[in-house]
């Protein structure tokens, strides 16, 4: 469980007293330094750590186990499915340190003391050779920095020395692993979850404890898993495992990089918290095997319809960076692989670890592997040499899936070296376009600067012209009032014209007739008169009656002709006023 790695206060305080050696030493060589026995080290421990000799001791501790009172078991069972489940991301940080055991194995001022010692060796001029091994791995972390996580808004420029600190220290804490690639990735995320010096003990526990012998310089743990996951793939998918080997893919090709990386940058960000969820709980590399077979299951029948080996690969890395389903990933490992438990680990690591270190020593003596033109595995001795002075060819098939493993680890830091150089290339080209940038910018915010002064002066002018559209539509309301009154007395006008054009009409119609009844009267006179005249003169004489004659002519003058020129006269004055009018 969470606990089984957290070592006792004893040894950690033992380690401080080695703060101004070259590193703290590793739990296995304190707990043989200090001579105590298996039972007062388990009395120091929370929870007894299982053993790596054999399977008989772990059975030992499992029965001691069961004699814990029930009670304390039920809580970690509980733990055990929440933390299956999925840490809460607020939580995950403080969650990670206590699986950990950060507060037991810190040591006062010994991180300090670490950057200090870097500090002092980066002032001398003058360097041992023990110092030039922290120098060379600098140079790697300086290098491999810049590649972690980039453009995360964290691990901006504080982000990056904090990462550098940690990594440095951890290369002083542990010469023997001092710092590979996939490092700067695991203090990475653990810098965004928690502090800085949290992180570098978080991750003193992760190398030292968990991956124990996987970065060192022999890789030797490394190449050990490689073999038990291929044994165990060949177990559980016989037919997948004969396609590949039909294709010429090795199952470490796959596997290694995925052991190497835990998983960062193979699988999406939320499926790599989950599983180190719980890799850090269990307190082994158990669900790493788990994992990649549930991958396996999961993506092998897409695997056995590839028709060679580079579209094999492509297709499961491409499948297994699309894996957004963290949750049936950690099911499908944890409960679908029980059978895969660290006694069955412990038991395939000790079947294959004596291969693999007879592989590491014969090539740390030099000896020279060759293959002949059929593929046979030999070393350097003639071809006529004596059969017995052949090695073991199971000996170098392992060894061949070994240094195949390590070509394909040397391809990807190729991959990433290449990478590097583009980054760096990048990096120059912005360096030799910074003056040109930098002008451009500057041109660029003067125009902005332009523009926003024009953009005023336009809000300025249509201001004012807001406000003349605005005198302009008063007086046109003015002026359509204006005119609306003035159609208005218009119109009142020419009704009242017609009105008294009508009764002058009228007037003239009846004056008209007038007129026609005083001719009509002034004829009738005339012919009375004449009547009256032509009856006078026959009854008296000339002179008599042409004094009674004039004498009504006068009259009729007097009567008749007057009036109408009277008339007449008032006839010219009415049209003179209607005229002038």
């Amino acid at each position: 469980m969470m606990s089984s790695r957290v070592r006792n206060i004893k040894d950690l305080k033992d380690r401080h007293n080695t703060i101004n050696g070259d590193h703290l030493p590793s739990i296995k060589k304190t707990v043989s330094s200090g001579g105590s026995t298996a039972v007062e080290i388990n009395k120091e421990l929370w929870i007894k750590e299982p053993s790596d000799d054999n399977v008989d001791e772990s059975t030992e501790e499992s029965s001691v186990d069961s004699k814990l009172a029930p009670e304390s078991l039920f809580p970690w069972k509980e733990l055990e499915f929440l933390v299956h489940e999925g840490v809460p991301k607020d939580l995950r940080g403080e969650v990670w340190q206590a699986f950990v055991g950060v507060k037991t194995r810190r040591v006062e001022r010994y991180y300090e003391g670490l950057l200090a010692e870097e500090t002092n060796t980066e002032q001398s001029k003058e360097h041992n050779n023990s110092k030039a091994a922290p120098r060379k791995w600098k140079k790697q972390i300086e290098k491999d920095i810049p590649r972690t996580f980039p453009g995360h808004p964290a691990l901006d420029e504080r982000g990056r020395d904090s990462l550098r600190r940690v990594l440095v220290a951890y290369a002083r804490h542990n010469p023997s692993v001092g710092y590979c690639q996939a490092m700067n990735f695991f203090a990475g995320l653990l810098l965004l979850l928690m502090p800085e010096e949290n992180a570098f003990w978080t991750l003193v526990g992760i190398l030292d404890d968990y991956f124990d012998g996987y970065y060192t310089e022999e890789m030797i743990e490394s190449q050990v898993d490689q073999l038990v996951f291929e044994e165990l793939i060949r177990e559980k998918f016989p037919k997948l495992v004969n396609h590949l080997d039909y294709l010429g893919v090795q199952v470490a090709w796959i596997s290694g990089p995925w052991f190497l990386s835990i998983f960062i940058n193979m699988l999406p960000w939320e499926s790599v918290l989950r599983v180190w969820d719980v890799l850090l709980f269990e307190g082994n590399r158990v669900v790493l095997f788990r994992t990649a077979l549930a991958l396996m299951e999961l993506y092998g029948p897409a695997l056995v319809t590839t028709k060679d080996a580079g579209d094999a690969i492509t297709l499961l890395q491409s499948l297994a960076g699309s894996t957004f389903d963290s949750s049936q990933l950690v099911l499908t490992a944890c409960m679908g692989y029980l059978a895969v438990t660290e006694a069955r680990l412990l038991e395939l690591r000790e079947k294959h670890r004596p291969a693999v270190l007879v592989v590491v020593e014969e090539r740390s003596k030099g000896g020279r592997i060759w293959k002949d033109s059929k593929g046979l595995a030999s070393n350097g001795l003639r071809v006529d040499s004596e059969v017995d002075s052949l090695p073991d060819p199971q000996e170098h098939v392992v060894w061949l899936k070994v240094e195949l493993c390590r070509l394909m680890e040397e391809k990807r830091s190729a991959t990433l070296r290449a990478e590097e150089l583009e980054t760096a290339l990048m990096e120059m080209v912005q360096q030799d376009n910074r003056r040109q940038l930098s002008a451009k910018v500057e041109q660029l915010e003067q125009e902005v600067a332009d523009l926003r002064q024009v953009l005023a002066d336009k809000k300025e002018q249509e201001a004012a012209m807001l406000k003349v559209l605005m005198r302009v539509e008063q007086e046109q309301k003015i002026t359509e009032e204006a005119r609306i009154g003035a159609e208005q007395d218009a119109a009142a006008q020419r009704y009242a014209v017609n009105v008294l054009q009508e009764k002058y009409e009228k007037a003239m119609a009846s004056l008209g007739q007038m007129e026609q009844r005083v001719v009509m009267a002034e004829s009738m006179l005339e012919a009375t008169i004449q009547y009256q005249s032509g009856k006078a003169k026959a009854l008296s004489s000339p002179r008599s009656v042409s004094s009674s004659v004039e004498s009504p002519r006068r009259r009729i003058g007097l009567f008749g002709l007057g009036w109408r020129d009277r008339n007449k006269d008032k006839d010219k004055l009415s049209n003179d006023d209607s005229g002038t009018s």
